[in-house]
């Protein structure tokens, strides 16, 4: 179709400019399911793998697992994302939305701890029959093998590990929703980001911030040395509940990924 000529100061140039930079392509929206998804793989690797392998070892060494979290979180808060909110939000804005993705997580372990002492311990209840059900079925799975890995197996708190795990994907889940809610309502989209073609290393990340590592150890040993038997006889000599104690930890837990993640501005919201 035809454009009306005009002419003065309102008139294009018929030939096509030979300077300037390119235009660049608007970043292609991203849906929030992925950073949904996103949130429960670095749930999985820095929380629920911990948790899983944590019933295997000696009770002195098993706080450590909170340690091990911390190093695992801050690795996750390095690790290149293929996703960003545009516009960016600020350290208040960022603050605002990893708070909102890891509140989620006291709620759910204290209704998940709720659960375990209630409605499971209850006996003929559904939650009675659905743990006697899995410990068969995970019984019953590891006799097909030798004698002495089956005993290891019958020790081993299937049914605690499934609640803390169903605990912990539920709460992503919260989070995450919570998190990319908070940016949408502020004007916030989330964009594609190009990843860089070699991703780094562990060992290159490690060089680059060993300040996010040594937070996140650090930062973590907090709920680790709650979790100890010297910690816990602490809280309850100063008066803390023991059906409170958990929610202390988790919030002590909560508040050290809080800070681990903050240490990265450049991180993603």
């Amino acid at each position: 179709m035809n454009t009306p000529e005009r002419t003065g100061a309102a008139q294009r140039p018929n030939h096509p400019a030979t300077s300037g930079a390119p235009r660049r392509k608007p970043a292609e929206p991203v849906a929030h399911v992925r950073y949904v998804m996103s949130g429960l793989r670095s749930t999985t690797i820095a929380f629920m793998v911990p948790a899983i392998v944590a019933p295997l070892l000696p009770a002195p060494l098993k706080p450590l697992r909170l340690m091990a979290s911390g190093l695992l979180y801050a690795d996750q808060q390095l690790q290149p994302s293929d996703m960003r909110f545009n516009p960016p939000p600020g350290r208040r804005g960022q603050c605002a939305g990893m708070l909102l993705g890891l509140l989620p997580f006291i709620p759910a372990f204290a209704l998940q701890a709720h659960l375990s002492e209630t409605w499971c311990a209850r006996e003929g209840s559904v939650g009675a029959r659905m743990a006697v059900t899995s410990q068969q079925a995970w019984t019953g799975f590891w006799n097909h093998f030798p004698k002495r890995v089956a005993q290891v197996a019958a020790r081993y708190p299937i049914n605690f590990v499934l609640a803390r795990c169903v605990a912990q994907v539920a709460a992503s889940i919260v989070g995450s929703s919570l998190s990319a809610g908070y940016h949408r309502t502020r004007g916030r989209k989330l964009v594609a980001r190009k990843l860089p073609s070699v991703r780094p290393r562990l060992q290159q990340r490690v060089a680059a911030r060993p300040d996010v590592y040594v937070a996140g150890g650090l930062l973590f040993l907090v709920p680790a040395s709650l979790d100890t038997r010297i910690g816990l006889a602490l809280l309850q000599k100063v008066g803390v509940p023991r059906a409170s104690i958990g929610t202390v930890i988790t919030s002590s837990l909560v508040g050290a990924a809080l800070t681990t993640s903050m240490v990265t501005p450049e991180r993603r919201a």
